[in-house]
């Protein structure tokens, strides 16, 4: 039965690989997107109870045979002995063997559905840079199978495989040519910070063994390293004629069945790095000296790209030490167990917030029978996607002479390893490949020819009314003012005419706080006018118009910059800057840093029972009820009102949703919306100017 199992195995897998879909990609996509259109209710709870429901079916619907042979090997990620060994394989191996057959089946024929494997116009090696396994026989690729199967003693264990010798693959020149545009990519995600790229921690204290410790800022990968990445580099190594750096760099699949030997694992060996469906899966089997080639290979290629960029500067990626890695997990050195916050593994739904051993007997229940997709489950207030579970992630410890180890735990890990600071390290001392362990570099930078191993910031003043976000980064403390708005307006009569089209251009709509279900009279006759109001955030502000401020506000600073340089005789004033919308992400991360520990003492001790923001409390009266529970405001409140964050920033929720550098989205929700409908990756849409509708500027140096 077993041989004609494996027959039927290579026969799907083979039908996988041949046989074109009959969907296209773009099809499932537009699905896909539907499915999750309402992720963003609720900041963690809804958004986790929705992924869930839908992890099982992202994982069929996108992976082939990720799940293949995942009941034996999760049931058994450490192999039973004596004894044990016998019972397991006599009363399990048989019926799980047969659960993995029919699951596989249906992964199979779904991805055959789902996925349009080759397309006219685009390569196949970007699709399918298969060409570095076993069995690899797609078009364009000239690879001797040089690897043997010798049969085991033992019938119901696997046959392992012995590497006999190795002939490198001859990648063609449409391979080589869709290398270098991916290489392109990783590049510019880093540069650009762009989604998935690099993010930069600031920096801050941590408290580690009781001592403070102090981490400066470094920008780390939002995800773990991908397969197709990490494909990337190896086919590089190639192309740059590195054969000996290739080999001692490759992943050994192999450990898929060594480290489980009594698992079903085979498939994963075959398919894991090579398929496509797994792209965008935690590349494992790597050897820490393999991780550290990368960090090397892609340093070098950035500080080659951008060299101009960088003014003098040199990129160093690396392995992160253990207290920057618990600095970024737990976003900036708060003290919870875990990188969600607080000391549970399920969300309030029930929901697991992150793919690990859960429980012995449903190791599907988290929604990953083996590794999942690197942006997988909800980020952390950094934005760092998986930093506890899916793989343990390597990290040098530095109190311990650098000592190689991991952290967060990985897919077999129980929910104890998972914790940000007591987790437990399996790994540590760990230098050779296992499949439980993958990476996640860091950035710093250094001077040109040596110095300290820190991101020098570009400005050493604080620009007016900003927080420092990172070096080179401001965040406007409050929104904008009607007093500032009113500065604006002067400034356009001054240098234009009461009567010109610039100070006409420049005044807000008033009109937006008429209403036929409220008497708001007095708001559009005084809110921006009287003085009262002056520290309450304007209203009534196109989009067009808030740009237009931003460009202006640039123009002023600049100016004032000039005169203190004059005055002070001090060239410490940044000379290439502007004042701009925030991207929704940049938001998302500044609305995501939360409080300090120590206004949270306060918050849950003295304030406790008071209002955190200004939105709606129930259906009604926007005052709320009665008594502590009142926020105090029945439309907007003062800029300053209630509490800031870590970072100094009032408002980010409530009082008015603020405009982003895309025309028609704003975030944080506002004093007319309920509870239920705020949550930080929520996007509110609008149209034209609103009485709940404002904006918030940042600072940046540019490059």
């Amino acid at each position: 039965m077993e041989q004609n199992e494996n027959k039927r195995l290579d026969e799907l897998f083979n039908q996988a690989k041949n046989e074109p879909s009959k969907v296209s990609f773009k099809e499932t996509e537009a699905k896909f997107l539907k499915s999750s259109a309402s992720f963003s209710k609720g900041a963690k709870g809804g958004k986790l109870a929705q992924f869930s429901n839908l992890k099982t079916i992202i994982m069929i619907s996108t992976i082939s045979a990720v799940t293949i042979g995942a009941t034996v090997l999760i049931y058994n990620f450490s192999a039973p002995t004596g004894a044990e060994k016998q019972e397991y394989l006599t009363d399990n191996a048989m019926d799980d063997s047969t659960l993995i057959m029919e699951e596989h089946e249906t992964v199979v024929n779904t991805y055959l559905k789902r996925v349009e494997m080759v397309k006219a116009d685009f390569p196949l090696a970007l699709l399918v840079p298969s060409e570095l396994v076993v069995n690899s026989k797609h078009a364009g690729v000239e690879l001797v199978d040089t690897l043997k199967k010798k049969p085991s003693t033992d019938n119901n264990a696997i046959n392992h495989i012995v590497d006999t010798s190795y002939r490198f693959p001859k990648l063609t020149y449409e391979e080589v040519k869709a290398n270098g545009k991916r290489k392109k990519k990783m590049i510019k995600l880093l540069s650009k910070r762009m989604a998935y790229g690099y993010l930069r921690i600031p920096g801050g204290e941590m408290t580690v063994n009781k001592k403070a410790v102090k981490v400066e800022t470094f920008d780390m990968k939002q995800t773990e390293v991908t397969n197709l990445q990490y494909k990337t580099f190896l086919f590089d190594l190639l192309i740059q004629g590195r054969e000996d750096d290739f080999l001692i760099a490759k992943p050994d699949q192999q450990m898929w069945v060594k480290e489980y030997k009594y698992s079903f694992n085979q498939p994963m060996v075959d398919h894991y790095f090579s398929h496509a469906a797994y792209n965008e899966y935690p590349v494992v089997a790597v050897s820490r000296r393999g991780a550290e080639m990368f960090c090397e290979w892609l340093s070098s290629e950035i500080n080659k790209t951008n060299a101009k960029k960088l003014n003098g500067l040199v990129c160093k990626m690396r392995i992160p030490t253990s207290t920057e890695w618990m600095y970024a997990a737990s976003g900036g050195g708060t003290h919870f167990p875990y990188p969600w916050g607080g000391p549970y593994l399920r969300n309030a739904k029930g929901s697991f917030l992150a793919n690990f051993k859960p429980m012995k007997d449903n190791y599907k229940i988290d929604g990953a029978f083996h590794t999942a997709k690197v942006s997988s489950y909800p980020p952390n207030k950094f934005e760092l996607y998986c930093m506890s579970g899916n793989v343990a992630e390597m990290v040098d410890y530095v109190e311990e002479n650098n000592l190689p180890g991991t952290k967060g735990g990985s897919w077999t890990s129980v929910g104890q390893e998972l914790q940000i600071v007591d987790g437990k390290d399996r790994f540590k001392g760990k230098t050779t490949p296992s499949v439980n362990v993958g990476f996640r570099p860091v950035i710093t930078y250094v001077k040109n020819g040596g110095g300290a191993v820190s991101y020098k910031p570009d400005i050493t003043v604080t620009p007016p009314g900003t927080v420092k976000f990172g070096p080179g980064l401001f965040f406007d403390k409050t929104e904008i003012t009607n007093f500032n708005w009113q500065e604006y307006v002067m400034w356009q009569v001054k240098t234009y005419g009461k009567r010109s089209q610039e100070h006409i251009n420049a005044l807000p709509d008033t009109l937006v706080w008429k209403s036929k279900l409220a008497y708001n009279e007095p708001y559009v006759t005084y809110y921006f006018n009287h003085p009262a109001y002056n520290n309450y955030p304007v209203v009534g502000i196109s989009y067009e118009q808030a740009v237009d401020f931003c460009k202006w506000r640039t123009d002023r600073v600049k100016e004032l910059y000039e005169i203190q340089q004059l005055k002070n005789k001090k060239a410490i004033y940044p000379v290439n800057f502007e004042y701009r919308l925030p991207s929704k992400l940049e938001w998302e991360r500044m609305a995501n840093v939360g409080y300090s520990e120590k206004m949270m003492k306060k918050i849950i001790g003295k304030y406790k029972g008071k209002s955190l923001a200004n939105f709606r409390k129930g259906k009604g009266d926007n005052m709320g009820v009665a008594g502590d529970l009142n926020d105090n405001a029945d439309v907007t409140a003062p800029v300053e009102s209630y509490w800031p964050n870590a970072l100094g920033c009032y408002n980010l929720i409530g009082n008015v949703a603020e405009m982003t550098n895309v025309k028609g989205i704003a975030k944080g929700g506002a004093w007319n919306h309920e509870e239920d409908d705020i949550a930080i990756e929520k996007d509110f849409n609008y149209a034209k100017q609103s009485a709940w509708l404002g904006f918030r500027c940042v600072f940046e140096v540019m490059e």
